[in-house]
Parts: structure tokens; sequence; C-alpha cells
């Protein structure tokens, strides 16, 4: 007998239905893997602008910390300025170094020093009774600054604030010409302080008497990044070799810088008068025992009658590159900043950050 075996295939049916399971699972790992590498890229955006924005602190902070230590002293009106080889010849306190000779005059440049001390202001570089200072929402340095101090690009973003900070730096030096330094004297830290130019130490150089570069920064956003036309940049202009202020970048992509001074107004019963035991030297000026009892901004009317015993920033930071699809419409409200992005603006991402630094030299009682 022959049997007859019969092969079967799949139908039609059957593979229509199996060609439609199979694309709807490659749709769905097509769209899982879409979306996941969607958030991959938003989160790497994230993570960047607050690396960024961090970082910027990092830098920005012990800039601030460190303001007002000039060596051995934190009082800068024991300074003096000398030039020449020991005992040298003294020019000026820097109590004077902002006096003018009628209100409202330009002060008169401290005499002896290299002018590129003076770019970024009269006596600019050299004025350390101001361990911290600021302008709100504009380039403003010192009094008479020239081009050579001049912003960056198309210039500085005008909304935002400027910082600039004096001390001296932490790292013993060796004697330099054409270098402002502090010649530092353990033994007279309440006394006489010495700051000079020349490269003629004052005095011996020895454990007590060291020798320390002066740091004067002065940090602002410019509208333009190095080689990105249009992208907001972190800059700052450092007081270098030659008593000249030199220009680098930062970081891009900082596209708002805020500043507050938080100050000892002697006002620590909060009954709207200086205490008694604040004034001690009965001048209306607190001797600052380091409590910040209010903010101002950089141009609050009598801040050069306080004690700034700290310092708050805020720095806004945002991606290099519009994002398709996302609508940045958050209300970004600090210190007397009220912004929503809008337009194109509104197609970026950003992050804001803040920090509130103590100064460590602001103490003085």
């Amino acid at each position: 007998m022959r049997h007859t075996l019969r092969h079967r295939g799949l139908s039609l049916i059957e593979l229509l239905v199996a060609l439609a399971i199979g694309s709807v699972l490659i749709v769905g790992a097509v769209y899982v893997f879409s979306r996941g590498r969607s958030t991959y890229a938003v989160n790497e955006s994230v993570a960047r602008l607050q690396e960024n924005a961090r970082f910027v602190l990092s830098v920005l902070e012990p800039d601030i910390e460190l303001a007002g230590f000039y060596g051995f002293t934190n009082s800068p009106d024991t300074i003096r300025f000398v030039s020449g080889a020991s005992p040298g010849i003294v020019y000026a306190m820097a109590s004077q170094m902002r006096q003018r000779p009628v209100p409202d005059a330009p002060p008169v440049a401290v005499a002896n020093l290299p002018g590129g001390a003076h770019d970024c202001g009269t006596n600019f570089a050299v004025d350390l009774l101001t361990p911290v200072q600021g302008s709100n929402e504009a380039f403003l340095l010192g009094p008479g600054a020239g081009a050579a101090c001049a912003p960056y690009g198309a210039g500085a973003v005008a909304t935002a604030d400027t910082l600039t900070i004096r001390r001296a730096d932490t790292r013993i030096a060796a004697p330099e010409a054409g270098r402002l330094q502090i010649y530092a004297s353990r033994l007279r830290s309440r006394s006489t302080q010495q700051l000079f130019v020349d490269g003629n130490a004052p005095g011996p150089v020895d454990a007590d008497n060291e020798i320390h570069d002066l740091v004067v920064r002065a940090y602002y956003l410019s509208q333009d990044a190095v080689d990105r036309p249009g992208l907001p940049s972190l800059r700052v202009k450092s007081l270098g070799g030659g008593a000249q202020f030199v220009e680098a970048e930062v970081m891009p992509g900082v596209e708002d810088l805020q500043v507050q001074f938080g100050i000892d107004t002697g006002d620590y019963d909060a009954d709207g008068v200086i205490d008694a035991a604040a004034d001690v030297n009965g001048d209306g000026i607190p001797e600052a025992d380091g409590r910040a009892t209010r903010y101002v901004n950089p141009d609050f009317a009598g801040l050069d009658r306080a004690q700034v015993v700290s310092v708050r920033i805020w720095v806004r930071v945002r991606a290099d590159r519009p994002e398709q699809g996302f609508q940045d419409n958050r209300r970004y409200q600090y210190a007397d900043v009220d912004y929503t992005p809008s337009g194109d603006d509104a197609h970026f991402r950003r992050v804001l950050m803040s920090r509130t630094i103590s100064l460590r030299n602001a103490r003085i009682l």
C-alpha cells in the first residue's frame, strides 16, 4: 500500500499575523531605543551644565574666601607703597589711594606705579581697602578705566554683574621687578606692611618676612566666547607681570552672573541703629565680627561705609546649542533678576546655581 505524505507550510493568514507581531516588536524596540537615547542625551546635557556651573563656583569660591588676605594682616590701612631698596621711599598709604583733591574729582594716581596698574581704573590694582568690589548690571571697574581694559569681543553682557577681588597669593614668591608684591612681616602684622613693584624687597626675606604676589581679578560676562560669537562667556581680567591686566576665558556658556554682598551693619538687636559694642571707633562704621545682617546689591548706597563679610553669587549656565522640541518656560527669580526665557532663548537648557561664601579675613573685632 502506498502512503502519500502531505507537507504543510504557513498559511497566508498565519504569515500575516507573524509579520504583524514582528513589526510591532521591532517598532517597540526602536521606540524604546529612541526614547532611551533621547533620555541619555538630556541627562548628559543637564549633567554637563551642572558640571560647568559647579566648576565656575569652584573657581570663584577660593578667590572670594581669601579676599582681604594680605600676608600676615587683613588690615589694608597699614600697607604702604614703597620704592627702592630698604628702607625705600614711602609714596602713599593704602588708605590714601582713593583720596580725591576735591569731592567727585578723579582719584590721584599713586606715584611710581606702572601704567598698567591704572588700565582698569586709577589705582584699581592697588585699591586694597576694597577687597571685594562689584558693579550691578554694568561693566564698571574703576574710575578712569581705559581701552586696555575694555571687555572682550562684542562687549560685556549688560544685565550681568561684575566681581573684583583683591588679595595676596598664598604662595611665597621671590622679588620680581614689574610685579606688584606685598612684603609681609609677621612681627609687624598689625603695623606696617609694604607694597612694592620694582623687585627691591623693603627688608630681609626670612621665616618672619615673606613676599607674596598681589592678586587682583575682575570677573565679568562677555557676549562672545572664544571662537563662538554669540555664546556668552565668563571671563576674568587678572593682574600679571609688568603690573598689567591680562584677559582669559573661565567658562563659555555662562549667561548670567549676579552678586550680592553680605554686610555687617552692627545692628545685631535689629533696632535700626549700630550697637555701641560694634562701633568701637565711634566713627559710625561697625568693626565687623563676621555676621551678615543684610545682603545688598553692588550699587547699594553707603556700601563703602559698611563691612562686607560675605558674598552671595548666582551663576546661570546655558547649553551651547538649542534643543529641538524643548521649551524652557520656567521663571528664574534671584538677586534682583526676574527672567523667563522667550523666543529662541526658550529652546536652550540651562541651570541656575547659587552659593554664599564667607570672607575669611572680614572679621575685625
